[in-house]
């Protein structure tokens, strides 16, 4: 018979669940099954630990949990309590275990979340990189990023039928994570750089983006495009998802409500209404919008 966690990993999979989040939860029940068999050699399966091997790890985690032994950050301990919680409130939904035994434990204090955007002038000086290099696909998937906020795996995951492009507006459907699917409308900047792509592509593969050795264009083949802009422009937070949090920050900045945000960037309830709280991250100020407010009453 399978062990818990594969009818777990079977669910997130049949929810629509990311690669890269069901690699997560992977690793952190590795981490978590491997301590349990440090503790006890005679457990099979970490699916039966109780609340005080729970709040044990906990402790582990806090003082040797880290790399080299050394404490866990805030951030680590909070994604590792978040999953075992999933994990063991999954068991306990399915009759596999008694409880959960992870919500009786304290959870980790909150850490802050500082996400890294582009300033303009990081943006521009991003683009005009991009544009010297002359390649009309690193353009346009640096704009779809930029500003429609696609998910690396979004845009690889994007076929030519999901585009709608017309002189005067264009969109594009989003097969989002966990089958929450968005359309979302392309300024005339995106359109621009897509139409110049589209145009001289010579491929006939279905995908918007495809490389040399296949039709669909690999999500760590975006990644290590966006590296190179990195090690060109030397800004050390140029990312994939720097570019997307770039895109949510500057729509808050522009005065966009936060409905609107939260659509645009695919941020969805169960129930289907847009995620606020998850958009609320972009209304942090940067430091260039608090040297605007600061200039602002500025009598000069």
């Amino acid at each position: 018979m399978p062990q818990m966690f594969d009818y777990f990993i079977h669910h997130l999979d049949q929810s629509g669940s990311s690669d890269r989040t069901i690699a997560n939860y992977k690793a952190t029940w590795s981490k978590f099954q491997k301590w349990m068999q440090n503790s006890d050699p005679d457990i099979q399966d970490a699916g039966q630990a109780t609340q005080k091997d729970i709040s044990d790890y906990k402790r582990y985690m806090i003082e040797f949990g880290g790399r080299g032994g050394a404490p866990a950050k805030p951030s680590t301990m909070q994604l590792t309590f978040v999953h075992l919680n999933a994990i063991f409130h999954f068991f306990s939904q399915n009759n596999f275990i008694p409880d959960n035994p992870v919500e009786r434990v304290k959870k980790p204090p909150v850490a802050r979340r500082t996400p890294k955007w582009l300033s303009r002038n990081e943006q521009n000086a991003f683009l005009r990189e991009v544009r010297k290099s002359g390649s009309k696909r690193d353009n346009a998937i640096v704009t779809l990023m930029l500003r429609a906020g696609l998910r690396v795996h979004e845009l690889c995951n994007l076929l030519l039928t999901d585009v709608t492009l017309n002189a005067r507006s264009g969109n594009a459907y989003i097969h989002g994570k966990g089958y929450k699917d968005r359309e979302v409308p392309l300024n005339s900047e995106v359109r621009n750089s897509l139409e110049s792509y589209l145009k001289e592509r010579k491929d006939d593969s279905p995908y918007v983006f495809s490389s040399q050795r296949s039709k669909k264009m690999s999500v760590r083949g975006v990644q290590h495009m966006v590296e190179k802009y990195r090690e060109r422009t030397r800004i050390p937070h140029l990312t994939c998802h720097a570019l997307r949090h770039t895109f949510g920050h500057d729509l808050v900045a522009a005065g966009n409500d936060l409905q609107k945000v939260a659509m645009l960037m695919g941020h969805y309830k169960e129930d289907g209404t847009p995620n606020i709280e998850m958009t609320m991250i972009y209304t942090t100020p940067g430091a260039e919008d608090l040297e605007a407010a600061v200039e602002s009453i500025s009598w000069t």
